[in-house]
Parts: C-alpha cells; sequence; structure tokens
C-alpha cells in the first residue's frame, strides 16, 4: 500500500467484528507508534496496551462512566444530529466490540516542553493508527475522557507512575468501512 493511500483512506471505525487480533499484529502497531519522530528524540510515549476480555470489559466499564460525563459536550455539539449522539453513546460503552486498546500517556510528569511531548505522542499514535490500517485492521482515536475531564482518573488507573494521558484508541477488524467527510475549505494557505 502507498503511504499516500493509507493517509487517505484510513477512516474511524466504531463498530468491528469478533475476530481477535493476533499478538504479532499488536506488536507490529505499537513498533510502528515507538519509530515516530519527536523533539530531540525523547521518544516521550508510554503506552498501556489493553488486550484480555477481562480488561477491556473494566476499560468498557469506565468509558460508559466517561460517556456519561461528556454528553453534555455531545449534546451541544450536534444538537441537530441525534444520530450522531446516540452512536457516539453505544461506542463509547461497548468500544464497538474492539479486541484491543491501547492508551497513550507521556511517559513522564515532567518535561520542561509540554507541547512538543504531546506532538511526539500523537505522531506516535498517528502510527499506529496507520500501520493498522495497512494490515487491514480498523481503529479509532478516543479522547473523550479529557473532554469528559476524567484523564487524571484515566492516568491513575491505568498508568500512575508516568505523565499525562494522550489518547485511546480502538483496535479491530471493521464490521463496516465509513465514509469520508468532507473535507472543509480554509485549512491552509501557500504563500
Amino acid at each position: 500500500m502507498e503511504t499516500k493511500d493509507a493517509i487517505i483512506g484510513r477512516r474511524s471505525v466504531r463498530r468491528y467484528t469478533d475476530q481477535s487480533l493476533n499478538d504479532s499484529d499488536v506488536q507490529d502497531i505499537i513498533t510502528a507508534g515507538l519509530y515516530a519522530p519527536s523533539a530531540i528524540d525523547l521518544q516521550p510515549w508510554y503506552f498501556v496496551v489493553i488486550k484480555s476480555t477481562e480488561k477491556l470489559e473494566e476499560f468498557r466499564t469506565f468509558m460508559s462512566d466517561v460517556y456519561d460525563e461528556f454528553e453534555p459536550v455531545l449534546n451541544e455539539r450536534f444538537a441537530n444530529h441525534p444520530a450522531t449522539i446516540a452512536e457516539t453513546k453505544v461506542f463509547l460503552n461497548s468500544l464497538g466490540g474492539a479486541q484491543c486498546c491501547i492508551l497513550a500517556f507521556m511517559l513522564k510528569q515532567d518535561y520542561p516542553d509540554k507541547k512538543s511531548v504531546i506532538e511526539g505522542v500523537s505522531a506516535a499514535v498517528q502510527n499506529m493508527l496507520l500501520a493498522a490500517y495497512d494490515m487491514g485492521i480498523g481503529s479509532c482515536w478516543m479522547t473523550a475522557p479529557m473532554r469528559a475531564g476524567m484523564d487524571e482518573e484515566l492516568r491513575r488507573k491505568y498508568a500512575a507512575e508516568h505523565g499525562e494521558f494522550i489518547a485511546a484508541v480502538t483496535f479491530g477488524y471493521p464490521a463496516y468501512t465509513p465514509k469520508a467527510p468532507q473535507r472543509k475549505e480554509g485549512r491552509y494557505v501557500i504563500i
């Protein structure tokens, strides 16, 4: 697959089949994240891979609580799109049946240049999304715990000795292929 095809073709998948992911594919996804660029080669990421049935169920319960806190944001943002709110509720409560979820954190709690560390961790997440897509594995980057104000609780629960929560990403074999949203105008200038 060409890199451009992966960038343009990858979608946020919110419904997965029950086909399990094999450990070598999960390892390849993590490795892609580990090879992301980072400012002054800090490699500032720390990943928690949730793959066991028991831990996925525990995380689903946590995300159900996240939805309860996040619902007002969704109601405001999608007031004219109740189907989107309903779909998000189902997804956050079930993780869409994902077979794996990777939580991305900052490696440490104290960095003098926090913005560049967030960029590095975000680049690692993007690498994982593209690697998964290349393997036929769907994904969805979630920031709802931050928007719901539950990111610190998530960090204490899964990575207490590490830094801030950046994102959670679900992975699994897609049960459907979402349509790409229309690209919005006015997002760049060439000077």
